[in-house]
């Protein structure tokens, strides 16, 4: 009870759910140590607004659903392209390059979208990457093993698992994700990535049903720049290895601290 107000109850804090499938460093494990640069950004911005950021891992497609639908406040990591009916801000949370990984020494230089052919590849059921990748993988998906499509929560190590159990090639990712995945599940010495596409922006997107989904923009917005003036988003990107997408554009991934 509110002293003083007999009967009365404290006001319920502001919630709003944030969903992804795993996208490591940008959204990791929840409740973990590190659950993903943008989590911390997204919990640490919007807790200044007494807002509190219920995070929690969700296939792609469903997640993307979900937001439309209005039945959750917004998705991690996506683009302009994919989401185009969604609520964006003017601040992205980083930049994504669509990268492929090969077994170490397997030799492969991608070329453009045909030189694909002839090698097994597995990508994510849902994913949007480069327009020529797209087509590529809409008429090859269902040729046998030409390209094979995975989903659900950890989608990057389930690939790599079948990378180096020689049941695909190619694995099709974002630069970073591949990377910092690589390095987290102690796999860099037996498999090499190379990016494939120039950086695109990525956003946490919110929900055009929600009323209040500019607003959780704009505070955002807010927030990442406070952030960016302060340090205190170099602070929490070091942790991932990581330094400001703004200079440079996506840097390197560095071994993940502490594992």
């Amino acid at each position: 009870m509110l002293a003083g107000v007999p009967g009365a109850l404290p006001a319920r804090a502001e919630t709003i759910t944030l969903r992804a499938d795993a996208w490591c460093p940008y959204n990791c494990a929840p409740g973990s140590a590190r659950p993903g640069y943008v989590v911390e950004i997204a919990r640490e911005v919007f807790a200044a607004r007494g807002i509190e950021v219920d995070y929690a891992l969700m296939p792609w497609a469903r997640a993307l659903e979900s937001v439309r639908q209005g039945k959750i406040s917004g998705v991690i990591g996506a683009t302009r392209q994919e989401g185009e009916d969604l609520v964006f801000g003017e601040e992205a949370v980083g930049f994504s390059s669509d990268a492929l990984a090969a077994r170490r020494g397997y030799g492969f230089t991608y070329r453009g979208a045909e030189s694909l052919d002839g090698h097994r590849l597995a990508a994510v059921r849902d994913y949007s990457y480069e327009p020529e990748i797209d087509a590529y993988i809409a008429a090859h998906a269902e040729a046998g093993e030409a390209v094979s499509l995975a989903s659900g929560e950890d989608v990057t190590v389930q690939n790599l698992r079948k990378l180096l159990a020689n049941r695909v090639d190619l694995v099709l990712e974002d630069r970073n994700v591949l990377d910092y995945t690589l390095a987290a599940e102690g796999l860099t010495g037996l498999a090499e990535s190379q990016a494939i596409s120039a950086p695109e922006v990525i956003h946490i997107a919110f929900s055009p049903a929600d009323p209040k989904a500019a607003d959780h923009a704009a505070v955002l917005d807010a927030g990442l720049r406070e952030m960016r003036r302060s340090g205190r988003l170099a602070e929490i990107l070091s942790r991932y290895g990581l330094t400001d997408w703004t200079v440079g554009h996506a840097a390197a991934v560095a071994p993940p601290p502490g594992r």
